[in-house]
């Protein structure tokens, strides 16, 4: 019995020595092994020798448990189930990433050739003119510019600065401000403004004194539109033009409509004969003020030449005005013939114009803070003392017009205080204080006109017929 308790206490201790070899504890922990075998009370040692063996290890164990994220503290995988939006709460955006930065616009180069761009050659490297500077300082005052580099595809070789346009007669014709052009386009450009633009001119009896410009070498986009495709005038093929200055300080303005329809009409057919691309007004938005000119070349010679050449204005209407008490008498010409007389004035925001025209008595009701459906007819009742009539009112944006048709309701207007205008929402009261003697000069002012017009004698006896002044005034 005795030899089987040493063998396996042989056993263990050998166990002990290899468990503390395979985990490297120190020797002191080994060499408690020999406990074992001080009494016969093996197995209560044995288990404290154990729990001191591997102390330090579980040490170690828990250490690393100590850094490592449990269960819980995990972040649990976003829910991916899209839920519904509640439409009583307004929306709103969290953790949205921002845009990631622009890109420089133009990345700088990194040699002179690689700013040159492909089609620089160094041979072609020299300070003496080209031919398209010989031929263009004969017709203008120009300046040699050096080749100009960037950004991007902006800029070029031949490059001048127009100052000036030298015509036939040797004068000179400025160029405010001065147009950084490529040499062919200012050649094609001084021989517009020489040969064809002053000729159009000349019968004006005023002489080309200058051109006003409203943009040449600029590197952007086109129509200064950001991403858009490099316009002409990045490359120096492209010129704005607003006016031509004339001598005596006159000036005209190529979009003008007020200016003759037959000199703007032959100044364009003279540039689209020239340019191979005119943009004017009817083109877009951004010609409505000047005139676009390039050289730029298409496939098969295609050119575009858009420049609408607009009517001018109808004449400004004429009018002739004075004052009855509250009301403003006026009376309205348009092309230089008599169109009607009014009397007006306004009330609470209100403007109230009665008009006496060819067709009769209207009265017209504008309010600015009105919102109608313009082009409606809205029935209205209109009560003048003790007439009352159904009417029509023919409505604009913020104005309405009612037609006076009724005889008797027009002779209640000059002895009533106010014209009740009833519609479906609301009453409107238009005032007629003071109206008796503007109605009588409007009516006068209506039958002097038609009656001047008819014969001129006529007119000269109806002014005398004036009610507003005593009888020893009349002339």
């Amino acid at each position: 019995m005795r030899g089987k308790i040493r063998l396996s206490r042989w056993l263990l201790a050998a166990t002990v020595l290899v468990v503390a070899e395979c985990t490297g504890l120190p020797a002191a922990h080994a060499q408690l092994s020999s406990d074992l075998f001080r009494s016969s009370w093996a197995r209560p040692q044995s288990d404290k020798v154990f729990q001191n063996l591997f102390a330090s290890q579980n040490w170690r164990r828990q250490q690393r448990n100590t850094h490592r994220p449990t269960d819980s503290s995990r972040a649990s995988p976003p829910h991916r189930t899209k839920l519904k939006a509640d439409p009583n709460k307004p929306a709103t955006v969290q953790n949205v990433p921002l845009p990631r930065p622009r890109p420089p616009a133009w990345l700088e180069p990194h040699s002179f050739a690689e700013a040159a761009g492909p089609d620089f050659n160094t041979v072609d490297v020299t300070n003496a003119p080209t031919d398209c500077n010989q031929r263009l300082a004969t017709i203008a005052v120009i300046e040699l510019l050096p080749r100009l580099i960037g950004p991007g595809d902006c800029g070029g070789r031949d490059m001048v600065r127009l100052d000036a346009v030298v015509l036939p007669d040797h004068r000179r014709v400025e160029v405010k401000p001065t147009a950084v052009l490529r040499c062919a386009m200012a050649e094609s450009f001084a021989a517009w403004v020489r040969d064809e633009a002053s000729a159009h001119i000349a019968p004006l009896g005023a002489a080309l004194r200058g051109i006003e410009t409203y943009g040449s070498y600029e590197c952007r986009g086109r129509n200064s539109v950001i991403d858009a495709k490099l316009s002409e005038h990045g490359k120096g093929n492209a010129i704005d033009v607003r006016a031509l200055a004339l001598a005596g300080d006159r000036r005209t303005e190529l979009t003008d409509e007020n200016v003759a329809k037959p000199l703007r009409e032959a100044l364009r057919d003279s540039a689209c004969h020239r340019f191979t691309t005119v943009l004017g007004p009817g083109a877009d938005s951004y010609h409505n003020n000047h005139i676009h000119l390039d050289i730029l070349e298409r496939t098969h010679g295609l050119r575009i030449c858009q420049w609408d050449v607009r009517e001018p204005p109808p004449p400004a209407t004429k009018i002739a005005s004075g004052r009855v008490g509250p009301w403003a008498i006026a009376t309205h010409f348009k092309a230089n013939k008599f169109e009607s007389c009014t009397m007006s004035r306004s009330e609470r925001e209100i403007g109230i114009t009665f008009v006496r025209a060819h067709d009769g008595l209207l009265v017209i009701l504008d309010s600015p803070k009105w919102k109608l459906d313009r082009g409606k007819a809205y029935s209205v009742r209109l009560l003048a003392g003790s007439r009352s009539v159904n009417a029509r009112a023919l409505a604009e944006t913020k104005s309405v017009t009612i037609a006076l048709a009724d005889t008797r309701l027009n002779s209640k207007l000059r002895s009533v205080r106010s014209l009740e205008v009833r519609g479906e929402g609301a009453t409107l009261r238009v005032p007629l204080d003071g109206s008796s003697a503007a109605f009588e000069q409007l009516e006068t002012c209506f039958n002097r006109r038609q009656a001047s017009k008819a014969t001129p004698s006529v007119g000269r006896n109806a002014s005398e017929a004036n009610p507003l002044v005593p009888p020893s005034r009349k002339r």
